[in-house]
């Protein structure tokens, strides 16, 4: 049977067993698949061939050069996970991804700065009736303050990603803390959940499933989230200390929900994304709701109190975003309500390329009154 490379099979690539090799300014990808017939990935819908280069190994040149890519391995026709590649969660499963030395990668690295914590919580929801879980990013100078009462960001992923997302894939502490050394960002806290929100129910014979349902994130963040976590940090208590963004379905959850309680957020961050809810009623809805009525938009006929309402109101996309018609009608409802937004597009696509970009750019302009 093949396997992914184990832990007895490291001998094999001598003293470097990392799998990404350079060769004359290309790189390449070196995985051991014991008697494979064929090795393949999947990346951006296509598929690519490795070529057996003798003693097990397969070798294929990188058909990109960014930073972070999602790929998944096919050995003889069924799909594995490498354990010598980084492990991220998407399409709601583990899955690989290679990342490159790229130019610009400086902001998002490990350097040595004073480190923040990432930390894991559990709560209970009365919205699921069940217990959840995130994760919230402290700066390295939050526990040395305990009289402090830090901003904080309440900050979501995209469809089929979890709440690991932003802190793996993302790099946001990584980021938040570079930041905060080079003072380029107010020092503030990030809660990072799970926007997948399942919600169990039973059929005709009784028994139990779960099903995921994007809408319920709202009332588990207003109702459970945000009681918990500002019950047990010091942090935000009010509208000026508290702001929300998001990617792709995150950031369809955060324009409802800022929108729907303007009174509690003044920092505003949509990421690849979207004021617009097209889940709804769409082939990604799991909970067959009808088609949005976006009836969250309503506020924004009254442009003055909705430009008054947030210090930031900030809106991005990649440039090859395959989503960027959404992006472009976005526009018009901003240009048709007279909104107030600060607009950037970025190069690449519907990924972690851009979604680092936008939040490294983000994080310094919100909570800016307290710098």
């Amino acid at each position: 049977m093949n396997t992914a490379l184990c832990f007895n099979d490291v001998i094999k690539y001598g003293d470097n067993p990392d799998p990404i090799v350079e060769r004359n300014g290309k790189f390449f990808l070196r995985l051991y698949e014991k008697s494979a017939t064929s090795v393949q990935i999947s990346f951006a819908d296509m598929l690519y061939d490795f070529k057996s280069v003798g003693n097990d190994i397969w070798e294929l040149e990188i058909p990109f050069n960014t930073a972070i890519n999602y790929v998944q391995i096919i050995v003889d026709g069924r799909e594995v996970l490498s354990p010598l590649l980084p492990i991220v969660y998407g399409y709601s499963r583990p899955y690989n991804c290679v990342e490159l030395p790229v130019a610009d990668s400086e902001f998002y690295e490990i350097k040595d700065v004073e480190h923040g914590s990432v930390r894991k919580e559990y709560f209970f929801s009365d919205v699921t009736g069940e217990w959840e879980s995130c994760t919230v990013y402290t700066p390295a100078e939050y526990d040395s303050n305990p009289e402090k009462t830090y901003p904080v960001l309440y900050l979501q992923h995209g469809h089929g990603e979890n709440e690991m997302g932003w802190s793996t894939a993302g790099r946001v502490n990584f980021i938040m803390d570079n930041l905060i050394a080079e003072k380029k960002a107010t020092p503030f806290v990030i809660v990072m959940n799970n926007g997948m929100v399942q919600k169990k129910v039973r059929d005709e014979s009784g028994n139990s499933t779960h099903i995921v349902d994007h809408l319920l994130f709202e009332p588990m963040l207003i109702k459970d989230v945000i009681p918990f976590i500002e019950g047990k940090y010091h942090v935000g208590g009010d509208k000026s200390l508290r702001g929300m963004a998001g990617l792709s379905m995150g950031s369809m959850q955060t324009s409802m929900i800022v929108c729907n309680h303007m009174d509690m957020f003044s920092e505003v961050g949509i990421f690849s994304g979207f004021l617009r809810d097209w889940i709804s009623g769409d082939i990604l809805d799991m909970s067959n709701h009808e088609k949005s009525r976006n009836e969250h938009l309503k506020v924004m006929k009254d442009s003055e109190a909705f430009n008054k309402a947030f210090n930031t109101f900030f809106r991005a996309i990649g440039q090859d975003d395959p989503f960027m018609e959404q992006f472009l009608g976005d526009d018009e409802i901003c240009k048709e309500n007279k909104i107030n937004c600060t607009r950037k597009i970025y190069p690449g696509t519907h990924d972690w390329n851009v979604w680092r970009m936008c939040i490294r750019d983000f994080a310094q302009m919100i909570f800016e009154r307290r710098n």
